[in-house]
């Protein structure tokens, strides 16, 4: 059986894919890759959070896959809103990768070393407002593209250092020096690290062999927060949730007015009813 598999076509967005496909093949499928221009490709001058929850990476390609251009679809899934393009489904999530920030600077220096107002290069109100808490000289500049493009900046000097996944970093097998921030320092946003397939509803079995578990569980209580908290990307917070045995430990934090933080540890059977009050504490306050 062939199966057509959409994806962006940035090099991350094809290491991912070949992750799921290289999977695929050890199935017996025989697989053939497409990319797709989404908005987010498209209007690179605009930061993330002004797109408004419309998917900028993702609802071009689940429209090509519910149209039957393709057939399976890979994403980040932390680009991937909850509003779904009719007809389609995430299917399975990989084993999670580094949920991880991770600051790389043009001259190696960890954040405690560089210069005084720095200038970084994220275009996140996420981690803007989160390391203005560890360093509040910092000064910020809008930087999209690719990660291979965010690099070329940093070397060109157009910024004293940049902000970026992890994850990222250790899938396209970049060589750099970098400094990693754990998720309960800098928490990440939801679903950070994960790979979700989005298959047509009702051929959720092409897929359904490569589901983790527990990745599946620890971003379905990241999402739930998340939708209950309705944000988005226009306010800056962060949720992580990591499985280990039969609990789940919840990291969540709202850095818009009044800082809250809140960390808990729920019962794995009950995680994601305990998700929704999770947020309407939040929401009250912490």
């Amino acid at each position: 059986m062939k199966l057509r598999v959409g994806t962006r076509g940035s090099k991350l967005a094809l290491a991912q894919t070949r992750i799921v496909v290289e999977k695929l093949e050890k199935e017996g499928y025989e697989v053939e890759i497409k990319t797709i221009k989404t908005a987010g490709d498209i209007m690179r001058d605009r930061p993330l959070h002004e797109f408004k929850g419309m998917g900028a990476f993702v609802r071009a390609i689940d429209t090509a896959l519910a149209r039957g251009d393709i057939d399976i679809a890979v994403h980040s899934y932390k680009d991937v809103p909850s509003q779904r393009v009719p007809g389609t489904k995430i299917a399975a999530v990989l084993k999670r990768d580094s949920p991880c920030d991770a600051l790389i600077s043009r001259n190696n220096e960890k954040l405690e070393e560089l210069c005084e107002n720095a200038k970084v290069g994220t275009s996140s109100l996420r981690r803007r407002a989160q390391f203005l808490r560890l360093r509040k000289d910092l000064t910020f500049e809008n930087l999209r593209g690719n990660l291979d493009t965010r690099l070329r900046k940093l070397r060109e000097g157009l910024y004293d250092a940049i902000i970026v996944a992890e994850a990222g970093i250790q899938r396209l097998g970049l060589r750099l020096e970098y400094q990693r921030f754990p998720p309960d320092l800098i928490v990440p946003p939801p679903n950070q690290g994960v790979i979700a397939i989005s298959t047509r509803e009702g051929e959720e079995w092409l897929v359904s062999f490569m589901n983790d578990e527990e990745t599946w569980l620890s971003a379905q209580v990241e999402r739930t927060i998340a939708r209950e908290l309705g944000f988005g990307c226009a306010v800056p917070f962060g949720v992580y949730a990591e499985v280990k045995g039969g609990k789940v430990r919840v990291i969540c934090e709202i850095l818009a007015g009044r800082y809250t933080r809140v960390e808990r540890t729920l019962d794995k059977n009950s995680a994601l009813k305990d998700a929704i009050e999770i947020a309407k504490e939040l929401k009250d306050g912490g």
